[in-house]
């Protein structure tokens, strides 16, 4: 996860000035919800279409570089306009209607992949999992569904459609356009996968991150692979890097060694930018990489 400046695409002129279908919308929900009870039998929330057009979609892609605003893997064609609150319903709250009211909002809407966004059956990967546990994952058959779909831990007062005020909730999830999702997370050094961790801050911000890391299962098996491949990729142009240094420092009259290999870093970080998958681990790892060449200095 890493922060995006959502002011750096401009809002779809369908929802911030309604067009006719999202007012038509929004009115026939708020007759909808005068009546609706989330507990009786059968009950189904307000379906909702006016949210996801073409120009919404495409103002999302190119805000999240094609990429999962939560795990920031790769999105093809499958991607989710997703609600950062739930739309129709609240899993932690029965009770309640869930954030129809936002179903509408830009501020509300994510480019999300549908393994963070929807309920999947996955297996979850942990930091000291060996290869051999990892591959008997591969081969067995996923049983508990992890995902999103509508929770929405909080801490403190819930807003509803009566008392709109977000501002008094104190959501468990980070949401990387409100906030920078880089304090809260750490990469795992240990270990041969590449593994989510949250870091040791204070308490709240703790639990935050480790609601984050459940929620939207940034450990899941496929997705710790992918990243995986990308970390080994690091890995091996860092021995690169420091074997290159190791020979040029052997060699006589040769001072500026250092300096050539810090160049490469920046370009390897220029390489893995914010618009490639899975940046916020590779600007974790060549910040390390590169405090590593300066503490030689």
């Amino acid at each position: 996860m890493r922060y995006v400046d959502r002011l750096s695409v401009v809002a779809p002129e369908s929802l911030c000035n309604p067009s006719d279908n999202v007012k038509a919308e929004m009115d026939a929900a708020e007759i909808f919800y005068q009546t609706y009870d989330p507990t009786a039998p059968g009950a189904k929330a307000f379906e909702f279409k006016e949210y996801k057009p073409f120009e919404v979609q495409s103002r999302l892609r190119i805000l999240f570089h094609n990429k999962c605003a939560y795990c920031e893997a790769e999105i093809l064609d499958d991607m989710d306009v997703e609600h950062f609150r739930p739309k129709g319903a609240v899993t932690e709250d029965p009770n309640h209607h869930g954030y129809w009211w936002l179903a509408h909002t830009w501020s509300n809407l994510l480019a999300s992949c549908s393994h963070c966004n929807q309920k999947r059956r996955q297996h979850l990967v942990t930091e000291a999992m060996t290869e051999e546990q990892f591959l008997a994952l591969q081969a067995k058959e996923p049983k508990t569904s992890y995902g999103k779909m509508n929770q929405f831990p909080i801490d403190g007062v819930r807003a509803t459609y009566t008392a709109q005020d977000i501002t008094i909730e104190r959501p468990r999830l980070i949401n990387p356009t409100d906030e920078d999702p880089e304090p809260f997370f750490k990469w795992s050094s240990e270990g041969l996968y590449s593994i989510i961790l949250a870091k040791p801050t204070d308490a709240l911000d703790a639990a935050r991150a480790l609601s984050s890391i459940s929620v939207f299962a940034l450990n899941r098996l496929w997705l710790v692979q992918s990243r995986t491949n990308r970390l080994n990729e690091l890995r091996v142009q860092r021995h690169q890097i420091l074997d290159a240094l190791e020979k040029d420092a052997a060699m006589p009259g040769h001072t500026d060694h250092l300096d050539k290999a810090l160049l490469k870093v920046r370009a390897l970080r220029e390489l893995h930018g914010e618009g490639k998958p899975y940046s916020a681990m590779v600007k974790a790892f060549v910040d390390e990489f590169q405090a590593e060449l300066l503490a030689r200095l």
